[in-house]
């Protein structure tokens, strides 16, 4: 049963349509409805009575609480925040380090000093690296 069917079902003189009711309210005489309820689209329970009375009082004179005016949680969606794959101070020192290495190998290209294969292969990882921080920055 919705939260909006259980309150309507211990109700009195209930009138209305799908998402709007009218209906006496159970924590003062009501001579005539006095209690609006509306049902929004997240199944949460909306109450006013028009002669004063809390949604508190209304619910509890009734035998419910006010949590249940609220649909249950999604517990899939309600679920602690993961801590981040890496941190920003992380990130930044690994790039300081593949920069650096890049730079001295600019400069001993420029200087005609003769790259070996090992480091080729290291400047093709230094790019992988600065590609990979990027994506866990979010760039």
């Amino acid at each position: 049963m919705t939260p909006v069917e259980q309150l309507l079902s211990r109700l009195d003189k209930v009138k209305g349509k799908r998402g709007a009711w009218t209906a006496s309210c159970p924590a003062h005489k009501d001579k005539s409805p006095s209690l609006a309820i509306r049902e929004t689209q997240d199944g949460t329970v909306l109450l006013k009575c028009f002669a004063g009375c809390t949604a508190s009082e209304v619910v509890n004179a009734v035998g419910m609480d006010l949590v249940d005016l609220f649909p249950p949680r999604d517990e899939e969606h309600h679920h602690k925040p993961t801590k981040p794959a890496f941190y920003a101070t992380d990130l930044l020192r690994i790039l300081s380090f593949e920069a650096l290495l890049l730079a001295v190998a600019a400069s001993d290209i420029a200087n005609s000093k003769e790259l070996t294969h090992a480091d080729t292969q290291r400047i093709k990882l230094a790019g992988e690296r600065i590609q990979e921080v990027t994506h866990y920055a979010n760039i």
